[in-house]
């Protein structure tokens, strides 16, 4: 089983990080990719991205490597990066079962992904929490597996927003990088 955590990581955070330590502990992947999209459909208008081998360095920093992969795929796939196209290369390189880690969030809005319906097919959608209380709403009768994860309310939007605040980060993200992603969304 290959375990796929993608996202903009924009910039990676601490929740990523408790969130795949509980899907690795739960899953017990034979492998467990992290992958920075390289131009996120979802975000196409956001100016705000910064360059995709930065974001790649600082999950390589954030996620140890001796339980998760970084991986730059989505960077030689055709742009933006959907998540279909991905899979695909994925099961072709490692012929194995793909789990695929998104948060609540993602799941109320993956009937707008790119080829959602042939994406279910291909993967088993793991889903952690994002809100306090289980919503009610009809993407919940897509089949997945409910990871049992601490809620955390951190985003990397609300780290950009603090930044342009002059607020602090320590405890958000990586201590170690905490001063180049402050230069870097300044």
């Amino acid at each position: 089983m290959i375990v796929v955590f993608g996202g903009s990581f924009n910039p990676p955070h601490i929740g990523h990080r408790i969130i795949a330590e509980y899907a690795y502990d739960y899953l017990k992947p034979k492998k467990f990719l992290i992958i920075p999209a390289v131009l996120p459909p979802h975000k196409l208008e956001e100016k705000n991205i910064a360059n995709f081998d930065i974001r790649k360095k600082w999950c390589e920093i954030t996620f140890p490597k001796e339980r998760f992969t970084v991986s730059d795929i989505e960077n030689h796939l055709p742009k933006p990066s959907y998540t279909y196209q991905t899979v695909l290369k994925l099961k072709e390189m490692y012929n194995d079962d793909i789990y695929l880690l998104i948060g609540e969030d993602s799941l109320i809005n993956f009937h707008t992904w790119f080829k959602w319906k042939e994406l279910l097919k291909e993967v088993t959608l793991v889903v952690y929490k994002r809100y306090s209380e289980k919503l009610k709403f009809d993407n919940y009768n897509l089949s997945h597996i409910f990871l049992n994860s601490p809620l955390i309310e951190i985003s990397s939007s609300e780290i950009r927003e603090r930044i342009k605040k002059g607020q602090s980060i320590y405890g958000m993200v990586n201590d170690s990088i905490v001063n180049e992603i402050k230069n870097t969304y300044r």
